[in-house]
């Protein structure tokens, strides 16, 4: 992509916040909102016109840059060369940013790839959304996703694994609290890291100012990783919320985050018959769960921040709008649902006024939607228009 500078902006914009949209003209300096004026600056430069709703640049809470989206991500993975796999995961980073993605997270993947993919990027180098990645998963020894992780047993060996991936430039660290779909031979949501192992790894992570997230599917799994301190939790319970769980999640001195990656499980039953046949076995007991969950947690009072799980079976990387859809379907309002996306995202990744908004300070990263978000949940499949630190972006 090739892009074009310029300080300021004019159109219809839409806060997270207020979930309304007045027009304005957004005033940018050095890659950052200046502010949001009500007229043009006097003497000021033309404004580039920004045609449609323009919302704060969307965030994928959940992605795995290194797998690919296909029928069977894992075999893809390991019959190909690392070389092929950073190729790959460029097209990836950009397939994000065309969909209006300006800030990802990549939770997990092998031989730190995403870490060095988040470095280009932040320099430069190559083009795609900002990139917060956690670098390899902390399991247990033959837990989920070992074939990619570190396998660790033990308080002591969680927080050796925990510093080795902050001192590999991790920006935030993953834990497998619980068994998982998409290894064959591990029973989903079934407790894997014990309390005392996830709490001796997130105080290494928390020490560090790096926040915490926990792939966690089973309600034993779940409390282990909320009593010992983590900051979200990644797919939601299987089998149900107990008051204990849904209380920690939203005690608002400490706030939990739930990615509830609906995206992940549709994927896998929408490709059966060529899918693996255990992975869609797996899922299909806990699809519908899964959805009742994500919207218990809500109307609880948890916060909820969107996330794909890009990169497993048939859920392809720039594919937030699918999430977005299966999130309005269960139920939440598309103004929490654009919050999602946008604020609650940010504030889950430590970004708070950073990204996700439209604040005096924050990034200038924009998308332009054809339609207005907070009436039509399709409006994010019609992305018109990315900018990015300023930058109008263009193909």
């Amino acid at each position: 992509m090739s892009d074009a500078a310029t300080p300021l902006f004019h159109g219809l914009f839409l806060d997270p916040q207020r979930a309304s949209a007045r027009e304005g003209w957004l005033h940018v300096k050095d890659g950052r909102i200046e502010a949001l004026l009500d007229a043009p600056p006097a003497g000021g430069p033309p404004a580039v016109e920004l045609d449609g709703w323009v919302i704060p640049g969307l965030i994928d809470a959940h992605v795995h840059l290194c797998l690919d989206g296909g029928t069977d991500p894992g075999a893809r993975l390991r019959g190909e060369t690392p070389t092929d796999t950073v190729v790959r995961a460029l097209g990836h980073l950009r397939a994000h940013l065309r969909a209006g993605i300006t800030t990802l997270r990549d939770l997990g993947g092998p031989d730190g790839f995403a870490l060095d993919l988040a470095r280009a990027v932040d320099d430069g180098r190559v083009a795609g959304p900002r990139v917060i990645a956690s670098g390899r998963n902390i399991t247990m020894t033959g837990g989920h996703a070992h074939a990619t992780g570190i396998e660790a047993d033990g308080p002591d060996a969680v927080r050796r694994a925990a510093r080795s991936q902050l001192k590999a430039g991790a920006q935030v660290v993953k834990f497998m609290a619980t068994g998982g779909v998409m290894t064959p031979g591990v029973r989903a949501g079934a407790e894997a890291l014990t309390e005392a192992e996830l709490r001796a790894g997130i105080e290494e992570a928390h020490k560090a100012g790096r926040r915490t997230a926990a792939h966690a599917q089973g309600l034993a799994g779940i409390k282990n990783a909320l009593r010992a301190g983590i900051d979200t939790l990644e797919h939601g319970a299987f089998d149900g919320w107990d008051d204990e769980a849904l209380a920690r999640m939203t005690d608002p001195q400490r706030p939990v985050w739930l990615v509830p990656t609906l995206a992940a499980p549709d994927g896998i039953l929408s490709g059966e018959g060529r899918v693996p046949a255990w992975a869609v076995a797996k899922t299909r007991p806990i699809a519908e769960r899964h959805k009742a969950n994500a919207l218990e947690a809500f109307r609880a009072g948890a916060r909820v921040a969107a996330g794909t799980d890009a990169g497993t079976p048939l859920n392809p990387h720039g594919g937030l709008a699918r999430e977005l859809e299966l999130l309005a379907a269960i139920g939440l309002p598309l103004d929490a649902v654009l919050r999602a996306a946008t604020s609650e995202a940010a504030a889950a990744l430590d970004l708070e006024g950073e990204a996700g908004c439209l604040t005096a300070g924050a990034r200038a990263d924009l998308v332009v939607l054809g339609a207005d978000p907070t009436r039509d949940v399709g409006a994010y499949r019609q992305v018109r228009a990315v900018v990015q630190a300023g930058r109008l972006l263009t193909d």
